[in-house]
C-alpha cells in the first residue's frame, strides 16, 4: 500500500468520526429557528383562540333567530290581545245587564243599560283604537264614504244629503272600513248622476 492511500484512508476516518460526533451532539438551534417557532405556537394558540370565538358567535345567533322566531309566533299568536281584553269588560256589562234584567223585569232600566254599554263600547272603540263611525242625517252625501241604496229629490236641500241610514258605517283612522248604506235627498232639477238611481229601480225591466 501506497503512502497516499494510507493518507486517505486516515483522512476518511476522520471524517467519519467528526460527522458520528455531529450526530451524537447536534448543533444548538439558531436564534433565528427559535423565533420562527414561538411565532408558530402563538399562530396555533390564536388559532384555537380564533375557532373558539366563531363557535359562540354562531351560537349567540342561532339563539337570536330563535327568540326573533318566537317574538314572531307571539306577535302573530296574540295581535288581538289588547281589543278582546276590552271586549270583556263590555261582555261583563252585558251580563250585569241580563242578570239585573232578570230579577227587576224593568224594560226601561234594562233598555238605559243597554243603552250605556253601547255607548261605552263605542267610545273605547274610538278613543283607544281610531275606529270611527260614519253615516248620520243630514249629513252631506260622500260617495268615498257613503253607499247610496235610494234617491229622492227634494227642495230643501241644496246638496245630496244624507235623509236615512240603513247601515252605519266606520272609518279606521283614514281607511273606510265598512261604507254607509243610506237613503240621500238630491236636489230637485239637479240631473247629476250619483250612481244610486240603479238602486231604486231595481226589479225593473
Amino acid at each position: 500500500m501506497s503512502r497516499k492511500d494510507i493518507e486517505k484512508d486516515s483522512n476518511d476516518e476522520e471524517l467519519v468520526e467528526e460527522r458520528a460526533e455531529d450526530l451524537e451532539n447536534p448543533v444548538d438551534d439558531t436564534p433565528e429557528t427559535e423565533e420562527i417557532v414561538d411565532e408558530t405556537a402563538v399562530l396555533l394558540e390564536e388559532n384555537v383562540e380564533l375557532k373558539e370565538k366563531i363557535l359562540r358567535m354562531a351560537a349567540e345567533n342561532q339563539n337570536t333567530r330563535k327568540r326573533l322566531v318566537k317574538q314572531q309566533q307571539d306577535a302573530h299568536t296574540y295581535r288581538h290581545q289588547d281589543i278582546l281584553r276590552d271586549l270583556a269588560d263590555v261582555i261583563d256589562n252585558f251580563e250585569r245587564a241580563i242578570e239585573s234584567s232578570v230579577d227587576s223585569r224593568d224594560f226601561d232600566t234594562f233598555h238605559e243599560g243597554i243603552l250605556m254599554i253601547e255607548k261605552q263600547f263605542s267610545g273605547m272603540l274610538t278613543e283607544k283604537y281610531g275606529l270611527e263611525r260614519i253615516g248620520t242625517v243630514g249629513d252631506e252625501y260622500d260617495p268615498a264614504a257613503h253607499e247610496a241604496m235610494m234617491l229622492e229629490e227634494s227642495s230643501d236641500v241644496e246638496v245630496e244629503t244624507i235623509k236615512q241610514v240603513f247601515q252605519a258605517g266606520y272609518r279606521l283612522h283614514e281607511r273606510v272600513l265598512r261604507p254607509a248604506k243610506v237613503v240621500i235627498y238630491k236636489p230637485a232639477g239637479d240631473k247629476t248622476d250619483t250612481g244610486s238611481e240603479t238602486v231604486e229601480n231595481d226589479g225593473e225591466e
